[in-house]
């Protein structure tokens, strides 16, 4: 793998890492439930461990940014597998804490809309997600 692709990956799981944390950080804060699911998640995509430390800094340049403006402008550049990942991933965290909150719900259909995916397919991808967890439970 050339630096290029090592460059592309290294982005792509920082919007992984941006999303996952946004979603477990809606509710107002991130539990050590969120936090385990989220570093899970990180090291199964891109082979690399996260500390708490590193969660809690990504949380807090979140808070400063306008996050729903950066996935709008990274929407042209990403491709669709990837927003997927991050939509899936991002649910999985809200998952994490067994109760759904509406602004975690309406938290991860504003970065779906952000990366201009389609109300019809973000259903589709967590319906998709949905049957597999249950297939694993069984």
């Amino acid at each position: 793998m050339g630096p290029m692709a090592e460059d592309q990956m290294s982005t792509d799981a920082d919007w992984l890492l941006k999303a996952m944390v946004v979603i477990a950080a809606a509710d107002g804060r991130l539990d050590t439930r969120e936090v385990g699911l989220i570093q899970q998640v990180y090291e199964k995509q891109t082979g690399r461990r996260l500390t708490a430390v590193d969660i809690a800094k990504a949380a807090q340049a979140n808070a400063e940014d306008d996050v729903l403006a950066q996935f709008a402008a990274a929407s042209a550049v990403l491709d669709d597998p990837i927003k997927e990942e991050i939509i899936r991933s991002a649910y999985l965290v809200l998952l994490a804490d067994n109760r759904i909150s509406g602004e975690e719900r309406k938290k991860l259909k504003d970065i779906a809309m952000a990366l201009k995916i389609q109300e019809i397919h973000f259903g589709t991808i967590l319906e998709n997600l949905a049957l597999s967890l249950q297939g694993r439970k069984d």
